[in-house]
């Protein structure tokens, strides 16, 4: 009878250790979501900059322009914002306007400088433009009685592109404000906040018990070999702060190699082909790739 009673305790110890590790395996993050989910996003906040627009220096009375719109417009602007931000996959997909995309020299056009490979901030859905730069462009547009032309070229090429030729009265790009973009054009008053963050595959843990930004410095000044490539969007914050900028007090890393791409989602589609190890971008374009790589 003794003998029966433990057999009858060791089954039910079995059976409950069973159920403790399916427990486990239910609340463990990692599975199932695995097969659906491809990048994460390190919710750690590297850096502080503010994003505005840029004129050139000569073209004191559009910026004033421009300025006094966006006060007058916050609220607007604000709502404009939060509806990128917030928006789904599906929804970022179906945004968008059919806008001319060629200068003709006419007198009422306001033509912008851009690069329109950075959701949700700028962006093609299909042969229509979206984001949240390009929208603000419509009202700003709307404003000052202008056809509004959208002209799209390399990210860093818009700084230059304002300054240098006379086709263009703004450039409006999620642009970083900085002391060395700011020798050569003009801001106007920051509309939107930003920092950078770091995306790595979905199964990479090397970030994983980072809870600040010097932690993630410790990690970065420690990777080697193929663990020290990392992407972006070439001639961003993201690659000045992997590479190191004076002008934005960034010390960089000599230890990574940073590879540069036409856009951050290239830069991430490197990641998951194996080229690179990991990204840097700004927090919003992250959160929008989060939402179409794990969609």
């Amino acid at each position: 009878m003794k003998k029966f009673g433990k057999i009858i305790i060791a089954m039910l110890l079995l059976a409950c250790l069973a159920g403790a590790c399916f427990a486990l395996a239910a609340c463990n993050p990692d599975e199932g979501a695995s097969a659906t989910r491809k990048i994460n996003m390190l919710n750690v906040e590297l850096s502080s900059e503010q994003y505005a627009f840029i004129f050139k220096q000569t073209d004191t009375e559009l910026k004033k322009s421009v300025n006094a719109i966006l006060e007058e417009k916050a609220t607007e602007v604000e709502a404009i914002i939060t509806k990128y931000l917030n928006a789904s996959a599906e929804e970022l997909q179906s945004f968008g306007s059919e806008i001319q995309t060629s200068a003709t020299g006419a007198a009422n056009e306001l033509v912008v400088a851009t690069n329109a490979e950075f959701a949700p901030f700028e962006y093609f859905n299909g042969n229509k433009l979206a984001g949240i730069d390009i929208e603000i462009a419509q009202i700003l547009a709307a404003e000052l009685g202008k056809t509004l032309v959208v002209e799209h070229m390399d990210f860093d090429a818009v700084v230059t592109s304002v300054q240098t030729q006379e086709r263009y009265d703004i450039g409006m790009a999620a642009l970083t404000i900085s002391p060395d973009r700011a020798e050569v054009v003009d801001f106007s008053d920051p509309y939107f906040d930003t920092t950078q963050v770091l995306i790595t595959k979905a199964d990479d843990y090397t970030f994983q018990y980072c809870t600040n930004a010097d932690e993630v410095a410790e990690v970065l000044a420690g990777l080697k070999d193929s663990a020290a490539k990392c992407g972006g969007q070439r001639g961003t914050t993201g690659e000045f702060y992997m590479r190191g900028s004076a002008d934005l007090g960034f010390a960089g890393y000599s230890n990574i190699q940073f590879e540069g791409y036409d856009s951050p989602t290239l830069a991430v589609q490197a990641m998951l082909d194996g080229n690179i190890s990991f990204v840097v971008v700004d927090k919003a374009i992250a959160i929008s790739l989060l939402k179409n790589f794990n969609a």
